[in-house]
């Protein structure tokens, strides 16, 4: 495997002042003092400038999407697996906070759709009514950092909230290159386009598509987490669809207001 060692903006810097360098050099020992060495001492001002500008704009390289997208996989596909080693076939509730908690936390039923009316401090829930598995959603940890490190506030209102979940998305993460969520009856559909994480989406539902639905991940996990906050209700997705071609997602959420899902089914992610 082969990675550039260089960002993009230094080496052009660097390869323009050497540039500069030799156009200047050569025009002073020439020393003509004809068109020839004005030409070569206007080029070599040029170079020297351009380099300076590439290199005031030179930084690190940002880790490549690809690779990022790749860290989560087993540890989801992990989590996936032992909830079903323990016969838990839901899919997963996002949850609002209550009372005095902030914290968002998912429930992911044995099977149904059912949520317990209270929750104790425990991962296991065996309420005969309506058993399952409590975690802590995979991107709360980001909504957290940005509620502290950058003065997030979640609106309260639908319309505000999913285009406020598209300006998160679009440009304070730069998650993808278009995020829309839209209401279709009693459902909200949000599709995304040019997703950067993409590859580690494909890899989940490679393994089992079920894991979308069971514990999302990414920017699923990211937007049922904002929903829960910001319309107190819980959220589950009922249905996640790719398309290759520009690394996009169709996601559909569901509420308890809205009625069971019909065609597919609860368990269905694609």
């Amino acid at each position: 495997m082969k990675i550039r060692p260089h960002n993009d903006y230094a080496l052009s810097g660097i390869v323009l002042l050497s540039a500069a360098l030799v156009l200047l050099a050569i025009g002073a020992f020439t020393d003509r003092k004809d068109l020839s060495s004005a030409t070569l001492f206007l080029s070599g001002v040029a170079c020297f400038l351009t380099g300076v500008f590439m290199l005031s704009f030179s930084r690190s390289d940002p880790l490549d999407p690809e690779i990022a997208s790749l860290l989560p996989i087993a540890g989801m596909l992990n989590q996936c697996r032992i909830c079903a080693d323990l016969g838990v076939r839901g899919d997963a509730w996002f949850l609002p906070p209550s009372g005095e908690e902030r914290a968002i936390r998912e429930f992911i039923p044995v099977q149904g759709l059912e949520i317990p009316e209270s929750f104790p401090d425990f991962s296991f829930l065996t309420d005969p009514a309506s058993p399952g598995i409590l975690l802590t959603p995979s991107a709360y940890p980001l909504i957290d950092y940005l509620e502290r490190k950058g003065g997030l506030q979640v609106p309260s209102t639908e319309p505000e909230l999913l285009h406020g979940i598209g300006e998160i998305c679009e440009d304070v993460l730069e998650l993808a290159g278009k995020v829309v969520i839209e209401r279709d009856g009693e459902t909200l559909v949000m599709r995304v386009e040019g997703y950067r994480l993409f590859s580690g989406c494909l890899s989940i539902a490679s393994h089992s598509p079920k894991c979308c639905t069971m514990h999302p991940c990414g920017i699923c996990s990211l937007t049922a987490c904002l929903l829960a906050m910001g319309l107190r209700t819980p959220w589950h997705l009922e249905h996640v669809r790719f398309g290759e071609g520009r690394r996009c997602l169709v996601v559909v959420f569901r509420s308890p207001a809205g009625p069971a899902p019909t065609g597919e089914g609860p368990g269905s992610s694609g």
